[in-house]
């Protein structure tokens, strides 16, 4: 078996989870109890609980469904307030958890090989270079586009964003991967269109 997938099926004293977890990136939306729908993206999985980033607040044992990308539809109550939004157990038969525990061992290793991946990415200079993210918040950050790769960009920012926080760059979605001086390095949850690679590029594609 995966030693990965081992640490995640199996039982830990580690709070708030009663199962291993893994640091994810997994945007997707949730609904309440009153069926109301937002945003939000799983920043750290368990086969047992997740912990969900939003702005939208919940109440304490409220129930949840969330449908997150790769994963799927999770059901579960909410077992903590969080200042990033809140936790969430996952109620699934075990085959379920099984399942889960597959899918979370492949993100976990996908993303450890995206991340060595990144380092011989090519990266581009923008002929244009102004440039806007926003938060899930809602504010608006003026920024100077510095370099960009197939998998992600690097902009001049006045932003100290959260490791793994969404963020909005035109049509395209990202995580915050790293904070340096002066700026915040971003990696894309879904890529740029055409148009938007030619905006800064002229170019249509990277």
């Amino acid at each position: 078996m995966d030693p990965i997938r081992k640490k995640i099926i199996k039982l830990s004293g580690y709070y708030p989870f009663k199962f291993r977890s893994v640091d994810v990136n997994l945007p997707g939306r949730f609904m309440r109890a009153d069926r109301s729908e937002y945003e939000c993206l799983a920043y750290i999985m368990s086969a047992g609980e997740v912990s969900i980033q939003t702005p939208n607040g919940v109440a304490k044992d409220e129930r949840i469904v969330a449908y997150l990308e790769t994963v799927g539809r999770l059901a579960g109550q909410v077992t903590e307030i969080t200042e990033r939004g809140f936790v969430m157990s996952i109620v699934a038969p075990s085959r379920h958890r099984d399942k889960l525990a597959d899918k979370l061992t492949w993100v976990h290793n996908l993303n450890k090989s995206a991340i060595n991946d990144d380092r011989d990415q090519k990266r581009f200079t923008p002929i244009y270079d102004k440039c806007e993210i926003s938060v899930v918040t809602g504010e608006v950050y003026q920024c100077r586009l510095i370099d960009m790769s197939v998998g992600g960009m690097a902009v001049n920012v006045d932003l100290k964003a959260p490791v793994g926080s969404l963020v909005q760059f035109e049509d395209a979605s990202a995580v915050v991967v790293r904070n340096f001086q002066g700026g915040i390095a971003l990696e894309f949850v879904d890529r740029p269109s055409k148009g938007v690679i030619h905006k800064y590029f002229m170019r249509d594609d990277l």
